[in-house]
């Protein structure tokens, strides 16, 4: 019985143990799990609209890919997808709150409306900016490169041959992006102008206006700079710096977290003992180069290219250039050391011959077996012989190839399609028939520049490597420092002694590509920003060490007083100082500008010209004092010691002139709304993105 007691004690335990086996088989975390994770795939948010991670990487993707194809890379440096990466949130935040607000106001960019942008007499902007529509004779757009661009890709693609089938797709795919941004310029342009033009000058403006441009004066003037006198001379109160950031708290209101960091880098750079092994390479090169016939055996056991041509003496870097001008023939450069890397040249050859040659092309079509193309090239050939004109006999075959001009070339430019010797050993006016790529192609030499001293060099050029030895040694001192003062304690401290050069307290946010102007350090940000306060790392680049430390999370609506005090502390400084010049120049009661300057131990100075809305002065800066007193000042009367931004002044307006044009108030409105219309428009976009409310968690992901 007590048994049996015990086990009914203990029952609804064991009912509850076993009703959560069973929850663990029937209850679906496969589909929770799911859905908390979506829920945190928020690359970004847009007034409630979510932007997923994968949403923004296919945008960024399309990014890269128009980047690749404009640029005529196929692969971009690191900078440059952080740039890319930064565009493409942009547009996206951009589309996603015109597209709103334009809905609400009644705007749209109709299909006719992109027509006009496209084929109207005034092409949208951006088309100018791309390579595609630039005739390449000038580098200008060209709208007739556009309309070829155009008729091109509404080619029917499943006629065609690859790769000119792919290249086709991919040309519309294009024009698409292309498409896109020209609508949502087009509409910001739209929302910008109505926002601007809803913006009214008020006759009080156009007069108050009117009076701050009439009046221009020369002004003397003597200064005694804050700078004069020691800080130490005035006491600021931290209660004062809470009073004037109370004053000013609007001016810190925050729309990201912030963290403040301390971090330094190190360059990676070789050790003398890899410079010293490049070195003794080099040498071993120089005695192979000084006594081979043959150049390119040795070059290819340096992983150097010998390129078998003459360039033009003038066109030669200018160490090369002076050792050519007086060398001999055999005669050997080097290796001489210029910063990483070593250098050597051996003279090869000499000669005077054309610089540079024009020519003319007659292309084959593509996957021609090898009868078939020798006997279009014959036929063609016939037809050249006969007396027709080759620029006529290429524009027929292929239209819109202005002849088959393919414009000014030299050596080392056709070195690469080997046919470098025969162009520049043919007559002007010749034609030949040369394989490029394996299929014959007729080329005319259309023009060649006049004969230039010319030289053929071997060139070997060896970089220095950072050797394992040198990269283990700075990692080995670097994470010693890291297991040594990696706290908030030793940090800095440690960091300034050892000679790193510290960038301390550092305030980033988390859209910013880069510390500073250092490439490749995207990944402390997102580091700082998905780590709590006092962690430490070392960031490894193939170029530099990053050692971080994360000193504070700075959230909230507002900066903390604690990271503008600083600044804050120094304004206040300067006003006391102000008020401490003032008092004592005032007690010397003296009545001339001289004086001031006696007893200032400084000079008097003039500024000419000065109106009211004169924002930089020569030899000042921006000093509203100034302009005030342009414009209200007495001539020839002396003003007494006032405070200005960085000194304490007084002035002498020693002449002043009124512009006697009558006030015209609809000419002064029409100016004012003109220049409040370009201030808004370029404002607008930016302030409806105050209004909505942006929350940007790509950090978190990158």
């Amino acid at each position: 019985m007590a048994a049996l007691q015990k086990i009914r004690s203990k029952s609804g335990l064991l009912v509850g143990i076993i009703a959560v086996g069973l929850l663990a088989f029937v209850f679906p975390w496969g589909e929770v799990t799911t859905f908390v994770n979506k829920m945190r795939d928020k690359a970004f948010v847009v007034d409630g609209k979510v932007i997923t991670t994968k949403e923004y990487s296919d945008k960024i993707a399309q990014w890269e890919n128009f980047q690749k194809i404009m640029s005529n890379q196929s692969s971009l440096d690191e900078f440059t997808n952080s740039q890319i990466r930064e565009m493409a949130y942009q547009q996206m935040v951009k589309e996603i709150m015109l597209d709103e607000e334009a809905g609400r106001l009644g705007l749209a960019v109709t299909p006719e409306e992109l027509n006009d942008m496209v084929y109207g007499p005034v092409v949208a902007p951006i088309l100018y900016q791309i390579p595609f529509f630039a005739n390449p004779q000038t580098g200008q757009f060209d709208k007739a490169y556009l309309m070829q661009f155009l008729s091109d890709i509404n080619q029917d693609p499943t006629t065609m041959q690859e790769p000119h089938r792919s290249e086709i797709m991919a040309r519309r795919e294009i024009w698409a992006f292309i498409q896109n941004m020209m609508k949502y310029q087009r509409l910001e342009e739209k929302y910008a102008s109505l926002v601007a033009g809803s913006v009214l000058v008020s006759d009080t403006e156009a007069k108050a206006a009117y009076g701050d441009s009439k009046n221009v004066a020369d002004i003397a003037y003597v200064v005694q700079r804050y700078s004069t006198l020691a800080d130490s001379a005035v006491q600021v109160s931290d209660k004062e710096i809470k009073a004037l950031y109370d004053l000013r708290k609007n001016n810190y209101k925050l729309d990201t977290e912030l963290r403040k960091i301390s971090y330094f880098i190190k360059d990676v750079v070789p050790s003398d003992e890899d410079y010293a092994a490049i070195e003794q390479e080099m040498n071993a090169a120089y005695e192979k180069l000084k006594m081979t016939d043959n150049p390119a055996i040795v070059l290819s056991e340096y992983s150097s290219t010998y390129q078998d041509i003459f360039m033009a003496v003038t066109s030669l870097p200018a160490d090369a250039k002076t050792f050519v001008e007086s060398a001999s023939v055999g005669d050997i450069f080097g290796p001489v050391r210029e910063d990483q890397t070593y250098l050597m040249y051996k003279l090869i050859d000499r000669t005077n011959a054309a610089d540079s040659i024009k020519l003319q092309i007659i292309p084959l079509p593509q996957g021609l077996d090898e009868k078939t193309s020798a006997h279009i090239v014959d036929s063609i050939q016939s037809v050249l012989k006969g007396g027709k004109d080759f620029g006529a006999v290429a524009d027929e075959l292929f239209p819109n190839s202005n002849g088959g001009d393919l414009g000014w070339t030299n050596e080392a430019m056709l070195a690469s399609a080997g046919i470098a010797k025969e162009c520049f050993a043919a007559a002007k006016g010749e034609v030949l028939k040369l394989k490029v790529g394996g299929q014959d192609q007729l080329i005319r030499i259309a023009d060649k520049t006049n004969p230039v001293p010319k030289v053929k060099l071997a060139v070997i050029q060896l970089p220095v490597i950072i050797s394992d030895k040198t990269q283990n040694a700075i990692d080995n001192e670097l994470n010693q420092f890291v297991s040594e003062n990696g706290n908030l304690e030793n940090f800095d401290k440690a960091a300034q002694a050892k000679g790193y050069s510290l960038i301390q307290n550092s305030i980033i946010s988390p859209s910013e590509i880069a510390l500073g102007q250092a490439t490749g350090t995207r990944q402390v940000i997102h580091w700082a920003f998905n780590e709590k306060v006092g962690s430490v790392k070392k960031f490894d680049m193939s170029d530099k060490r990053v050692v971080a430390i994360v000193k504070n999370e700075i959230t909230g609506d507002y900066m903390p007083v604690s990271e503008v005090a600083t600044a804050l502390k120094t304004e206040l400084i300067n006003d006391k100082k102000a008020e401490k010049i003032i008092a004592d120049l005032k007690a010397k009661n003296l009545t001339s500008l001289d004086a001031y300057a006696q007893a200032v131990s400084g000079k008097v100075d003039t500024v000419n010209f000065v109106t009211f809305q004169t924002n930089n002065l020569s030899g000042i800066g921006y000093e509203p004092l100034m302009n005030v007193y342009s414009k209200l000042g007495q001539v020839n009367k002396l003003e007494a010691p006032m405070k200005g931004k960085s000194g304490v002044y007084v002035l002498n307006v020693t002449n002043k002139t009124e512009d006697t044009k009558e006030f015209n108030a609809e000419q002064t409105k029409q100016s004012l709304k003109q220049a409040n219309y370009y201030q808004m428009m370029s404002q607008a976009v930016s302030i409806l993105r105050n209004k909505m409310n942006v929350e940007d968690n790509r950090v978190k992901f990158w």
